[in-house]
C-alpha cells in the first residue's frame, strides 16, 4: 500500500527513510524528533524531499528524479492533525461536511450518516467547536477527513493531549473504523502500546547525533508489533502492553457490580458502568494486570478465570511477554523468574486470571443487531 524512500535535509536535521508496507494500518513509532511527522508531511505533500520517491496504493505521488510531485489535494489523503484544526465558526455538522460538499458527487465513497454512526457523532452535530471535549473534537476531525473520501487516512498522534478514558474511547472508534471500513491508515505515535493495538506493521524510527548539532533520523526496524518489541525496548524501554477485545454486552448485574461481555470465544465480566445488554464494546486489559496459573485453582474472588494455552514467549531484556490463547490471543507480562517457575513453554495449559476492575470497557454506540 505504501512504498517510501526519501531524504529530507533541514540544516541540522537529516531524515533518510526507506520502507514499504502492504498492511492496512502502518504505524510510525519513535521519539520526538525522529522523523515521524516529517514522513507524514511528505506523504501528504506538505514537505518536499530533496530526493527519493513515494508510492501510495500503486500511485506514484512523488518522484524527484522523474519529476512527479502531486499537489496535496490530488493525492486524496485524509490528514488528522494533533490539534484537530476545526473551524471555530462552524458547528460539528458543518465541520464534518466541509470537505464532503467539495468532493464531486461521483467521487464520494462514504455516506455521512455511516460516519456519524461509526464515530458516535449524532449527539454532537449541533455543537459548536468550542463546546466539544478533546475526544469529541478528535472524532469530528477524523470524521471530516473520512468524508473527503480519501484513499488513505494519515493520523498524527491522534491520542495526544487526551486523558486515558478519552484515549480509550478514540482508540476504540479507530479500531471500529479499521474493522468496518477497511480504509488504509498511517498512524503516528510515540506510544508503542497504542500502536501495538491498532497497527499491523510498525516502522521504528531512531534519531542519532553523529556530529555535534546534527540529528539524523532513520528507520531502524520494520515488522509486526511482537517482532520489534526487543528493538523498541533497547531504544526507549517498553511500557506494559495491552490487549483490546471487541464484544457485546449480554447481561448487566448492577447489584453485583459487573456486566457480562461476550467476545469471540471468551466471556468477560467487566465493571457495570451503566452498560446495557446489546451495547457494542471494546474491552482492554493491561498485560501486567493478568496473573497466570499453571495448576489447579482454589476458589478465588477474581471474576475472570480463562483457561488457555501458551502460544509464544517473547523474552526481552527486562521482562517477558507471553501470548496465551484463551479463545483469542492475550498478552501477559511476567518476570523471567515467573516464566521459569511455572515451566511455561508453547502448548502448556494455563489459566489467565483478571479482576473485573482491571478491565477497561468502552461502549461504541449502536446496539448489536438481532
Amino acid at each position: 500500500m505504501i512504498e517510501l524512500a526519501i531524504r529530507v535535509n533541514r540544516g541540522s536535521y537529516l531524515l533518510e527513510a526507506d520502507f514499504s508496507s502492504r498492511d492496512q494500518v502502518t504505524g510510525l513509532y519513535g521519539r520526538s524528533g525522529s522523523g515521524k511527522t516529517t514522513i507524514l508531511s511528505a506523504l501528504a505533500g506538505v514537505v518536499r524531499p530533496e530526493s527519493g520517491s513515494i508510492t501510495v496504493l500503486g500511485q506514484t505521488v512523488f518522484d524527484r528524479s522523474g519529476g512527479a510531485n502531486l499537489a496535496p489535494e490530488q493525492r486524496r489523503l485524509g490528514v488528522v492533525f494533533q490539534d484537530n484544526l476545526l473551524f471555530p465558526h462552524l458547528n460539528a455538522l458543518d465541520n464534518l461536511l466541509f470537505g464532503y460538499r467539495r468532493v464531486p458527487a461521483g467521487e464520494r465513497n462514504l455516506n455521512p450518516e455511516q460516519i456519524f454512526d461509526l464515530l458516535g457523532l449524532n449527539p454532537l452535530l449541533d455543537h459548536w467547536a468550542n463546546q466539544l471535549s478533546g475526544g469529541e473534537a478528535r472524532r469530528v476531525a477524523i470524521g471530516r477527513a473520512l468524508l473527503c473520501s480519501p484513499r488513505m487516512l494519515l493520523l498524527d498522534e491522534p491520542l495526544s493531549g487526551l486523558d486515558k478514558p478519552l484515549q480509550d474511547r478514540v482508540l476504540a472508534y479507530l479500531l471500529r473504523l479499521k474493522s468496518e471500513l477497511g480504509i488504509p491508515m498511517i498512524y503516528v505515535s510515540h506510544n508503542f502500546s497504542d500502536l501495538s493495538v491498532l497497527a499491523d506493521r510498525i516502522a521504528l524510527l531512531k534519531v542519532e547525533t553523529p556530529l555535534p548539532g546534527k540529528r539524523y533520523g532513520r528507520v531502524a526496524a520494520l515488522g509486526r508489533p511482537n517482532e520489534i518489541m526487543i528493538e523498541v525496548e533497547k531504544t526507549d524501554g517498553l511500557d506494559s502492553l495491552e490487549t483490546v477485545i471487541p464484544g457485546s454486552v449480554t447481561a448487566s448485574e448492577p447489584e453485583l457490580g459487573y456486566s457480562v461481555v461476550q467476545a469471540e470465544g471468551l466471556t468477560l465480566r467487566v465493571p457495570f458502568d451503566n452498560l446495557q445488554a446489546g451495547d457494542r464494546v471494546y474491552v482492554s486489559v493491561q498485560a501486567d494486570d493478568i496473573i497466570l496459573s499453571a495448576g489447579e485453582l482454589p476458589r478465588l474472588s477474581t471474576r475472570n478465570a480463562w483457561p488457555g494455552r501458551v502460544v509464544k514467549i517473547h523474552r526481552l531484556t527486562r521482562t517477558n511477554f507471553v501470548t496465551v490463547d484463551v479463545g483469542l490471543p492475550l498478552l501477559v507480562e511476567l518476570t523471567a523468574e515467573a516464566v521459569r517457575e511455572l515451566g511455561l513453554e508453547p502448548g502448556k495449559k494455563v489459566q489467565a486470571l483478571v479482576k473485573a476492575k482491571s478491565l477497561r470497557c468502552v461502549a461504541i454506540g449502536e446496539k448489536t443487531k438481532k
